[in-house]
């Protein structure tokens, strides 16, 4: 787990490639397992708790994309127990259909601090 925000943020995208490509389990891990966290992705759902939001990636993780998910022009914000990240995520890559995919989108993602831990407790992403 990640002891700083920037190292929490590079696990947040590391996870979201593994994802991408079909493997749950690195975003599973490092997602807040209280039942007060969110996400209102590209797809336009807003997923409330830790249920909802794990099925929203399992979704996801169907849809096998090859390519990569960055994060640029990186901002942090922290403070003792919680901290945000805001960036421009940067997709470019293939679906399995063989569609090409090239999306910049802003993000927002909020982080808590657990067992001295920063683990994410909310994504929200949206086109320009």
């Amino acid at each position: 787990m990640a002891s700083t925000l920037s190292d929490a943020a590079d696990a947040f995208y590391a996870a979201g490639n593994q994802m991408l490509a079909g493997d749950l389990s690195g975003f599973e891990a490092i997602w807040s397992e209280a039942d007060d966290i969110s996400h209102l992705g590209p797809t336009g759902a807003l997923c409330s708790g830790r249920a909802a939001v794990m099925e929203e990636f399992a979704k996801e993780a169907t849809m096998g994309f090859e390519g990569t998910l960055v994060a640029d022009d990186r901002r942090f914000v922290e403070s003792a127990e919680i901290g945000y990240m805001v960036c421009v995520e940067r997709t470019n890559g293939m679906t399995k259909a063989g569609e090409e995919i090239k999306v910049d989108i802003r993000a927002t993602t909020i982080f808590r601090k657990e067992a001295g831990h920063w683990r994410v407790v909310h994504h929200h992403t949206d086109r320009f």
